[in-house]
């Protein structure tokens, strides 16, 4: 009972016609279908009924005991309490049915939804795509039911899902947020002084207080000279004029073309050399003890499965032996770390446009 109940999809209150079909079709594979099918039910047995009614009773009382049990197993903890019980399989569908249409049943599934939405957790059971996906799929179907979740509350519930490793990105994300609202507060200062000078000159009769006739010395904080200010100042300008224009660039890639899975990449950021090409190795060490991850420049992991010498077949016929290279099938591309290069004796040169490796 239980293996055919895993089977079948949970009810949710939002998926009768998905979960209908599944249930007929599972208590029809285990013969237990003739209680939803039909709506004659026989009479309670006597002392006094025959051989055949007895029979006749415990033909259907069987098949409708085991169709409620199995209908109460595949359906959602959060609704089970608003679903109606009833002594009859065939009743009961139908019961499922109206208050799947009504107004008590939708209350029920916004609580689910909202429920999963702001307790569950990223566990890497799943890439992150599906599971932010998930996640906005859940919003949408609140959205339908009349409860719209908007975009930065969906935002935080997802942030609050994440696990540790996503903690960098958390912390950039809240450091955002708090130089958006500074922006927003300046710009509405400034909007108020603005409107508050603009009452200011709609005043016509004001007195006006004896002005001071201290003025504030000019001196330049860069020549340190009496008579203009740092931003005036024309050794200031002249140099800066000297340095010439300073210039910030930012260096992302981009993948424009496919690249087979056997390439490997040079890589100075790396830190060991990796690869998820299994038959390069000539044995793999497993890693024992707990889980060992390789944590990506995206902040992503991948789980590392073994380690050991790598040797690699140059286009040449000759090899390179990476030692202490990591097996992570998880991982896109082949790595090889070019400090440890160094060690094994190789040189590095690059010059008119070429990088050479000898």
């Amino acid at each position: 009972m239980f293996a055919s109940a895993n089977s079948v999809v949970k009810f949710n209150g939002l998926n009768y016609g998905e979960w209908f079909e599944q249930i007929r079709f599972t208590l029809g594979v285990m013969a237990l279908d003739s209680a939803i099918l039909t709506d004659e039910e026989p009479s309670a047995i006597t002392v006094d009924n025959s051989e055949s009614v007895k029979s006749r009773y415990e033909r259907w009382e069987r098949p409708n005991r085991l169709s409620l049990n199995l209908m109460r197993l595949t359906m959602a903890e959060i609704i089970k309490p608003s679903m109606p019980k009833t002594e009859k399989a065939r009743e009961s569908i139908e019961k499922i049915k109206e208050c799947s249409q009504s107004e008590l049943a939708d209350k029920s599934i916004v609580g689910s939804l909202m429920n999963e939405l702001t307790t569950k957790k990223f566990d890497w059971s799943q890439p992150i795509h599906d599971y932010l996906k998930h996640m906005s799929n859940l919003a949408a179907k609140l959205t339908t039911l009349g409860m719209e979740v908007h975009e930065q509350f969906l935002v935080q519930f997802i942030m609050n899902s994440l696990p540790l490793e996503f903690s960098q990105f958390q912390d950039k994300k809240k450091h955002h947020d708090q130089v958006a609202n500074l922006v927003g507060l300046g710009s509405a200062s400034s909007s108020k002084r603005t409107s508050s000078r603009k009452d200011k000159r709609n005043v016509k009769n004001f007195v006006k207080g004896p002005q001071s006739q201290i003025e504030k010395e000019k001196k330049c904080f860069f020549c340190k000279q009496v008579g203009h200010f740092k931003k005036d100042c024309p050794k200031r300008k002249s140099w800066f004029d000297k340095k010439g224009k300073h210039y910030s660039f930012v260096c992302y890639e981009i993948n424009l073309f496919e690249v087979p899975n056997n390439t490997w990449w040079l890589d100075s950021g790396a830190t060991t050399h990796v690869s998820h090409i299994k038959h390069g190795f000539s044995s793999i060490q497993p890693i024992r003890g707990p889980k060992q991850y390789l944590f990506m420049g995206n902040m992503m992991k991948a789980q590392i499965e073994g380690i050991r010498t790598y040797r690699l077949i140059l286009d040449t016929g000759s090899h390179v032996d990476l030692e202490g290279c990591l097996y992570v099938p998880e991982c896109a591309r082949n790595l090889v770390f070019v400090s440890r290069l160094d060690n094994l004796g190789f040189s590095i040169k690059v010059a008119h446009g070429i990088f050479s490796l000898y």
